[in-house]
């Protein structure tokens, strides 16, 4: 049986001149920025210099069967968006130059046509819901003012372009000039298919490289392609997952984690292949996939955002959990977080979220996280979680234990750590603070939130200090290997840290004394501070984290 797509060469202008086009609802919008569009009309403008054609790569089309009339862009949403945009402002640029017989032309022949059984204009590209609104305002002659639209900056860049091509009337046959070349000399390579999943096969084929696509990218037409009876089905479900996620390397990173839940590590640069194997052929394999794609989608976006409304189904708090994940960047336990949240119920699995934030600290503290050994580890306890060999938390600390340091080792991590980030001290301290008040019977509640700008982090021993302020050359160099840890930090609240940052200890303490933290009043309680003091601290700090990450 012949192969029903067709291939040639056209031209593209001339591509939105002789045929009606449409981007499909499940694409991205239009995404090219300031440089991209710039190098387009750059090089444009070196070919029609040199009078050379100028070859724009591939464009894939396929027959739209909801709507006969038009074709749908698989491949090229991005070129010949911008061209149709360049020739809205050739038309606008006429205009304003007093020359309306031509820019009537033009929008009649590349913009606009009239349908007589509807009896109204339409436009010869239809943009996707996105992108529609701000496209048919300048179709019709009303820019609009939002400076973020990438539709507006687009038509912005070409009129400021062709300004300096024509700046007056006496040279609008350059504008004229653009079009021309666009329709008789800007060349692409036209594939049309019958229908969508043939039209994903030729684009992945043709794209086999993965040049400048991402791996989303190359999935989303790896599934529709096998999708058939069931392209509408899979077509808005892979539109809400993708919808959920602003770049195309955090809707990777997803897959990538989902797939690792299920199935063990897996790199991002293996990850395509991967999938299409775990995957198959046929429709139902795919639908299957995009189903449980989805279906993980509320556990991944609850894993980022603490105040999810995932979390009200359990009276376990995972808040703070929740901030160190994303604080300290624990990205390698992601596999493991969503294989727990999919397959235990939403209680265990919530003080199961905890127990892996206190381990993930454990082993950061230990410097444990580094290199595929932890994603590793954590990818296997995933598996083990998924196929319900581990059902409770000591049978993840089984598969963990290799990654966790036991009691004695932490104590030292923590006690001798260097150099911390202000942002993961005041989680760190917060959790030390809850501790300590939890030993002493203490309700914590009342501790104000760590999270937020009314708290923030105090040095003990001021930032600016320099060797005049130490009894010895030794304690100084030993405040400056100190100065940035946990010893020399403390909680704080902002109304009580106004112009402290460099005052002597004498003056900090009286401060100190006001705080609701209880490790910060307990500083202000000393008479002085010193180095020794510092180090005291450190070791006291310490015992408090093996009791606040505990071991099991």
């Amino acid at each position: 049986m012949a192969d029903p797509a067709q291939f040639g060469h056209d031209r593209l202008a001339h591509l939105l001149s002789d045929r009606l086009l449409s981007v499909p609802r499940f694409q991205r919008g239009y995404a090219w920025e300031d440089f991209n569009i710039v190098e387009f009309l750059d090089d444009l403008k070196s070919a029609r210099a040199e009078s050379q054609p100028y070859f724009m790569g591939t464009v894939v089309l396929s027959d739209d069967p909801n709507d006969p009339g038009r074709q749908i862009i698989v491949d090229g949403q991005q070129r010949l968006t911008t061209t149709a945009i360049l020739i809205a402002a050739v038309r606008d640029k006429l205009r304003d130059l007093g020359k309306t017989e031509p820019a009537e032309v033009i929008d009649r022949k590349f913009l606009q046509t009239f349908d007589l059984e509807e009896e109204d204009d339409v436009t010869r590209l239809k943009l996707n819901s996105e992108n529609l609104r701000s496209y048919e305002e300048i179709l019709s002659g009303k820019v609009s003012a939002s400076p973020k639209d990438p539709i507006v900056q687009c038509y912005r860049a070409c009129l400021g372009h062709l300004t300096e091509l024509a700046p007056t009337v006496a040279s609008y046959r350059e504008l004229i000039s653009v079009v021309t070349h666009l329709e008789n000399n800007v060349q692409v390579l036209l594939a049309v298919a019958s229908g969508l999943p043939e039209a994903y096969v030729i684009f992945e084929t043709l794209n086999d490289r993965g040049a400048d696509l991402t791996t989303a990218d190359l999935l989303k037409n790896y599934l529709f392609s096998q999708s058939k009876t069931y392209l509408d089905h899979v077509e808005q479900q892979w539109s809400k997952v993708s919808a959920e996620f602003d770049k195309p390397e955090d809707l990777v990173k997803f897959i990538r984690h989902e797939h690792s839940s299920r199935e063990g590590k897996v790199t991002t640069r293996k990850l395509y292949k991967v999938l299409q194997s775990s995957i198959g052929r046929g429709p139902r394999r795919v639908r299957d996939y995009v189903a449980q794609l989805e279906g993980s989608l509320d556990s991944y976006a609850a894993l980022k955002e603490p105040d999810s409304e995932f979390w009200g189904r359990t009276d376990v708090d995972v808040r703070d959990s929740l901030l160190a994940f994303r604080r300290f960047g624990f990205e390698s336990s992601m596999p493991l977080l969503l294989a727990v949240l999919n397959s235990w119920e939403i209680t265990p699995a919530a003080k199961m979220v905890n127990k892996i934030a206190g381990w993930s600290v454990r082993s950061w503290f230990a410097g444990r996280l580094g290199g595929g050994t932890a994603e590793e580890l954590f990818c296997e306890a995933a598996l083990k979680v998924t196929s319900k060999e581990a059902r409770t938390q000591d049978h993840v600390h089984e598969a963990l234990k290799k990654l966790i340091p036991e009691d004695q080792e932490f104590r030292r991590a923590v006690a001798s750590f260097g150099a911390v980030s202000t942002g993961r001290a005041k989680y760190l301290l917060s959790q030390l603070e809850r501790q300590h008040q939890a030993i002493r019977g203490l309700n914590s509640e009342a501790q104000p939130d760590w999270s937020g700008k009314s708290v923030s982090i105090e040095h003990v021993i001021a930032k600016s200090s320099t060797a005049e302020h130490f009894a010895s050359r030794p304690e100084f160099e030993r405040f400056q290997a100190v100065v940035n840890s946990l010893q020399n930090y403390t909680l704080l609240e902002r109304t009580l840290n106004r112009k402290l940052e460099d005052r002597p200890f004498e003056e900090k303490s009286t401060a100190y004394l006001q705080s609701k933290f209880h490790l910060t009043r307990e500083l202000g309680l000393s008479e002085g501070w010193s180095i020794s003091a510092s180090d005291e601290r450190a070791a006291e700090l310490a015992d408090l984290a093996v009791k606040a990450w505990p071991y099991r």
